[in-house]
């Protein structure tokens, strides 16, 4: 038998991907389906508060309040705000040193991106613990996800940006009641980019790519989504992303709030290579010393692959 706690948590996490979906159904219009996640997404320093009356005609709300209220009183998300993201003198000194290494540091790593398909799939034993969440950025077709659903089969929620593959992960997962695909992306801004399918079985489709084409890719604000499936209330155990360049985007976006703090480890790759991105490697370095704020590698193939765990976690 599991915990109260540990039941608990998994009721609050499941009642949030419910009510998100519930939402979800009712934006029908595929042009506008990320229109209500964002109010204000040009602007990152005045991240909303988001009162829980909002999901008011959710058959779920009655029911989320009171899970919610029994583990934490009565919630607002006021405990999410913005931090100071300009590095000090030690840091800029370690970002400098980062640049002047990141060529050299790409090259050395740059074959290593396939290679390490195993290691960023196998490093996550904590996920086996009952009530594990994990969320993915950028599914595709779903080769890492199958291989975390074999190994772990947590409390799951995909994020695909491109409507025929997340339509193709909602079939292959859709007897696997811990798994949610939403046909969504994540960055700066909430926007429908029209992209060029690229790559074997798309897996280099870029919003950044010079090459335009008559593709939908959906994406919206990183912060603001978090908030609206409710993190802040419950930790993420594992946040990963490989989503063609988007990594920049929402890490810069995240770590500049505290939403960081309830990530608990934090895996991307990074597409340093992909033309349209704007100096990847001086971006790479900043972001590295924001997560030295919060969290430390614990693998790192510098410019390709790595996982980053919070400083208080073992």
């Amino acid at each position: 038998m599991f915990s109260y706690n540990t039941r608990l948590g998994f009721t609050i996490v499941t009642c949030a991907i419910i009510l998100f979906l519930f939402l979800w159904s009712h934006d029908t219009a595929s042009s506008e389906r990320t229109r209500f996640l964002v109010f204000n997404s040009e602007s990152r320093d005045n991240i909303p508060t988001i009162p829980l009356h909002i999901h008011n005609n959710s058959d779920t709300y009655s029911s989320f309040v009171e899970t919610v209220k029994q583990k934490y009183g009565s919630v607002r998300f006021s405990g999410i705000y913005s931090v100071n993201d300009e590095l000090n003198t030690e840091e800029e000194e370690r970002f400098r040193i980062c640049v002047a290494n990141g060529p050299r540091d790409l090259v050395k790593n740059g074959s290593l991106f396939w290679k390490t398909a195993q290691i960023r799939r196998t490093h996550h034993s904590y996920l086996s613990k009952e009530g594990a969440v994990l969320m993915e950025v950028g599914g595709n077709q779903g080769d890492d996800a199958s291989e975390f659903v074999r190994l772990y089969n947590p409390t799951y929620l995909i994020l695909e940006p491109l409507e025929k593959y997340a339509n193709l992960l909602t079939e292959k997962f859709k007897d696997n009641e811990r798994v949610t695909v939403l046909n969504l992306g994540l960055g700066t801004k909430n926007e429908v980019v029209m992209v060029k399918i690229e790559g074997n079985n798309a897996c280099a489709t870029s919003k950044f790519s010079t090459a335009r084409g008559e593709t939908p890719l959906y994406v919206t604000n990183a912060t603001e989504f978090l908030l609206k499936i409710g993190v802040g209330l419950f930790n993420i155990d594992l946040f990963t992303m490989n989503c063609e360049g988007c990594e920049f985007e929402v890490l810069e976006t995240l770590l500049s709030t505290n939403l960081v703090n309830h990530l608990r480890n934090i895996q991307f790759a990074t597409h340093s290579r992909i033309s349209g991105l704007e100096k990847p490697i001086q971006r790479y370095c900043r972001i590295q010393q924001l997560l030295f704020r919060t969290h430390r590698p614990t693998y790192q193939y510098k410019l390709i692959w790595e996982s980053w765990r919070r400083r208080d976690l073992p």
